[in-house]
């Protein structure tokens, strides 16, 4: 029986609407490095972390007036910026939360920095919603390995089986499953490939009601 007991939320476009954030700080940082940026950039880096993004803008474009570790200081600072009290909620997510919080525990597992986590979870006073949180930058692999949702549950101390992951992106629901977890894919529109990994699909966190989760626990007898 696969009972939930916990929900851990990637934060980036699931729980925030964080895309134009991730996109202003990648053009400011290829801007320096004397590229052009382009949407199917800001695709390809969805759910790395700023390390590997920068390690793979590093090697791509040949950078040798810096180094790896000076790429992602530079790209850390530019995305902190945006994560601020003006950042918007994604469709649903206030709602879903009130329905859920005092029954499950909950924390966030995502590849942006723990300091974008922590900054996000004090704008939006959800101090007492998220008893832990994870960032990938703390774990030795990030998306679509597992390990950030492994150590989610472990300090939740929740079983991988018990945990459902709510995710925007395919990286993540790859992640998820790898781990062994139920995964909810929310996003509109869609990717297929997601939707086919996915235990359960919505457009958004609206469409997610406490039966939606029951019945995901009946299948799974």
């Amino acid at each position: 029986m696969a009972e939930i007991q916990c929900i851990i939320f990637d934060l980036d476009d699931t729980l925030v609407e964080s895309e134009p954030i991730w996109a202003e700080a990648y053009s400011k940082l290829y801007k320096i490095l004397g590229q052009d940026f382009h949407r199917k950039d800001l695709l390809k880096y969805l759910g790395m972390t700023i390390l590997d993004v920068s390690r793979d803008a590093h090697s791509l474009f040949g950078i040798s007036k810096y180094t790896v570790e000076e790429c992602a200081t530079m790209l850390r600072e530019f995305l902190l910026q945006g994560y601020d009290g003006n950042i918007k909620l994604m469709p649903g997510v206030l709602e879903f939360l009130q329905k859920v919080n005092g029954r499950y525990k909950m924390s966030i597992a995502s590849g942006s920095p723990r300091e974008a986590i922590e900054k996000t979870i004090k704008a939006k006073g959800w101090e007492n919603i998220f008893i832990q949180y994870v960032s990938a930058e703390e774990v030795e692999h990030g998306k679509p390995e597992p390990d950030v949702f492994l150590e989610a549950a472990r300090r939740l101390g929740c079983k991988p089986e018990n945990a459902l992951v709510i995710e925007d992106g395919v990286k993540g629901i790859i992640a998820a499953k790898k781990a062994g977890m139920l995964a909810f894919y929310v996003k509109n529109p869609p990717d297929p490939k997601a939707v086919s990994r996915a235990d359960r699909y919505f457009p958004s966190m609206k469409e997610i009601q406490p039966p939606d989760l029951q019945i995901i626990e009946n299948n799974y007898k």
